[in-house]
């Protein structure tokens, strides 16, 4: 292999991974179950029809469709074009920021109990004859806020608290 096609190679590579997940999801399954079920999904299921879905495309003026694949395909209309109604600025920003409050007083109760896992942790270890299952379930805990503190942190657009 020469330094001049490496790159090519690599693009090439690229793209093919790129092209990968487009072609998974363009396969959907409709299941019924037994009691009259209807489930959607991308994993096969037996008995399951796979069908074709062909998305709107406003710029063009397209519908969209949903047709069965294989021998059993009966051709639908299509799917009606819905405008999905937009929101005013005023209330956008009234739902972000009652989210954003909610958010904060999540943050505050992982906060306020990540305190109390340490607190209980470090009274574990003080205590002679704490099993290991103990301290280790006491542990987890520890870790599990602080994770849900990192999470809340970055939804909410901060950094990382310090630990």
């Amino acid at each position: 292999m020469t330094i001049a096609n490496f790159p090519m190679r690599r693009t090439l590579f690229a793209l093919l991974l790129c092209s990968l997940p487009l072609a998974q999801a363009s396969t959907i399954y409709r299941y019924v179950d037994k009691d009259g079920h209807v489930t959607f999904t991308n994993m096969p299921q037996p008995g399951a029809q796979a069908i074709s879905i062909t998305p709107a495309n406003p710029d063009s003026g397209t519908r969209g469709s949903i047709t069965p694949r294989g021998d059993t395909a009966r051709p639908r209309a299509p799917a009606a074009n819905v405008a999905v109604p937009s929101v005013d600025a005023g209330t956008q920003r009234n739902r972000d920021e009652g989210r954003r409050r909610i958010l904060q007083t999540e943050l505050a109760n992982e906060q306020k109990a990540l305190g109390e896992a340490r607190t209980a942790l470090s009274e574990a270890r003080r205590k002679p004859g704490t099993a290991t299952a103990q301290l280790q379930r006491l542990q987890d805990a520890v870790t599990d806020r602080e994770r849900n503190i990192d999470a809340l942190n970055k939804e909410l657009g901060h950094s990382a608290a310090p630990k």
